[in-house]
């Protein structure tokens, strides 16, 4: 999937306002709904295997809701329906647990509210329950006035791979894991999900979670640092780590197109090798591949690190993989990478993340 988005997205640079052009946006639409369905069998496959891990650091209430409103308000508005985000009697500004596992909740509860709503309104409710022994009780509420659902469809709703009917699933589409994964990470967090919907009145779901508040010292710690997104990668020299030839293709292209300039590895022994033989200060930062053969990216992060040179603890390394949980972002961080980025690359998010870590940096 890495290969054949980034093909697109090469191919789509090259045909803006060409005849075909439209083809190119249509496959591009295509294949990030093919990933969507390959993460979903992917995140229900480490649930059942119990290895999923949630992550545990603070993150404001606020600005979870305003990233709801401006993922859905746009596109809920355009089919004419009200969209509102609302906090009720909300004191408490920031908490501790897995805000992206959290956002993944209610980005599902609000995009089968979005398509299955054509008039009325949706509505998103943060509400503070109860406050004590440094934990609060959170309700998190989606609320639709769409098309609703039977009694019987909530008894099964969150089975894997259940469907309304085959009706629902030709003209809305979807893997019908997105309620079963739901429900799970919930309970993993040991919440509860309640839902009340009637066919024709519409739906709300709710899910009450009891989570920590972030201490202060927690909250400078964690506190998210905007600067990076004026950084290019003009004038860059890059070592990157690939094995894979149409990956390592697509990723020069695209880095090249914006000034960098790119030295590739085909492993990790090759990029030991590569990076041992430069002058310090050659390279700003290591894109580092994590399955390679040879040696695998975290092994050679880990020779790079421990190398006798100024720049080697220094420069920055990031990880690319196709694995995006907590668990494989932690072992990146023990073999000493600066961050990791899931496949396939968001190359504009790159951008901004390797530029706040590239700040105040020196080249040797």
């Amino acid at each position: 999937m890495n290969g054949i988005i980034g093909m697109l997205t090469l191919a789509h640079g090259q045909l803006r306002g060409h005849s075909a052009e439209n083809y190119i946006i249509k496959a591009e639409q295509l294949s990030k709904y093919l990933l969507s369905v390959i993460n979903d069998i992917l995140d229900m496959s480490r649930i059942e295997a119990g290895k999923i891990e949630l992550e545990s650091k603070p993150f404001e209430l606020a600005a979870l809701a305003e990233k709801l409103r401006n993922m859905f308000q746009k596109n809920v508005e355009a089919k004419g329906v009200a969209f509102y985000v609302e906090m009720k009697d909300v004191d408490v500004k920031y908490i501790v647990g897995d805000e992206l596992r959290i956002s993944q909740i209610l980005v599902n509860f609000l995009s089968n509210a979005q398509k299955f709503t054509e008039k009325g309104e949706i509505r998103v409710t943060f509400r503070q329950l109860q406050k004590e022994n440094g934990k609060v009780s959170l309700m998190f509420r989606v609320h639709d006035t769409g098309k609703g659902m039977d009694a019987k469809f909530i008894s099964r709703i969150f089975k894997p791979f259940e469907q309304e009917s085959q009706d629902i699933t030709k003209q809305y589409g979807g893997s019908g894991l997105g309620m079963s994964i739901t429900d799970r990470l919930v309970h993993l967090m040991g919440g509860e999900i309640v839902i009340d919907s009637m066919l024709g009145k519409g739906s709300d779901f709710s899910v009450y979670l009891t989570l920590p508040i972030a201490e202060v010292s927690e909250i400078e710690t964690e506190q998210e640092d905007e600067t990076g997104t004026d950084f290019t990668f003009n004038g860059c020299h890059i070592l990157m780590a690939e094995d894979n030839e149409i990956n390592a293709e697509i990723a020069v292209s695209i880095l090249e197109n914006e000034g960098a300039k790119v030295d590739v590895a085909v492993n990790g022994k090759d990029a030991v090798e590569k990076y041992a033989a430069s002058a310090p200060g050659t390279y700003n930062f290591i894109l580092m591949d994590i399955q390679m053969p040879v040696m695998n990216g975290r092994d050679a992060a880990k020779q790079i690190r421990s190398m006798d040179r100024k720049d080697a603890g220094e420069i920055p390394i990031f990880a690319l993989s196709a694995d995006a949980f907590v668990e494989d972002q932690r072992l990146s961080a023990m073999s000493g990478m600066n961050g990791h980025f899931t496949k396939p690359i968001d190359f504009e998010e790159m951008r901004v993340q390797i530029g706040k870590i590239l700040k105040g940096r020196r080249k040797y």
